[in-house]
């Protein structure tokens, strides 16, 4: 009898893993989907030859990016709206870096923690949107433009 106990959670417990797997990969298929078809992109209408990073940015639009390097191994970023595929280039010494802008953010707010940073556009400018868990353990954004890194808004006590 026991035994049978044994194996029938033995098997209950291996379709349990089996459909958790599933669901993840078919969760993250979007999330893959839009990096796929950004790089694609990217690489048609820059002179970026390898994507090292994807970002997905969310405020009024959705926009799609990945950074990566050009021939010369210059860094570049590409940046796509999802919605009309509006394509932005930031070619070399066009705009600040993602350890740039967290560096700015750190600074100005001297948060708990840094969690990410995000590039997209907000009113026609890129940003770097850097997330950041604060002192009281909510959660904050620091927005600066993506060219030159000046304070564009920043939302706390999310």
């Amino acid at each position: 009898m026991k035994k049978k106990i044994i194996t029938f959670l033995t098997i209950v417990m291996g379709i349990i893993i089996i459909f958790s797997a599933f669901i993840y990969m078919k969760s993250r298929q979007p999330l893959l989907q839009a990096k796929e078809e950004t790089t694609k992109i990217a690489l048609e209408n820059s002179e970026l030859v390898k994507v090292d990073k994807f970002f997905w940015y969310n405020n009024k639009q959705t926009y799609f990016a990945v950074s990566g390097v050009n021939k010369k191994e210059e860094s570049m970023i590409v940046i796509v709206e999802q919605e009309g595929g509006n394509v932005l280039v930031l070619n070399p010494g066009e705009f600040i870096s993602e350890n740039e802008a967290k560096k700015i953010a750190y600074t100005k707010m001297k948060p708990k923690q840094l969690l990410e940073a995000r590039i997209g556009v907000d009113k026609g400018q890129p940003v770097w949107e850097i997330a950041y868990e604060q002192e009281n353990g909510k959660l904050g954004y620091y927005i600066v433009t993506a060219r030159e890194g000046n304070w564009v808004k920043d939302i706390k006590n999310i």
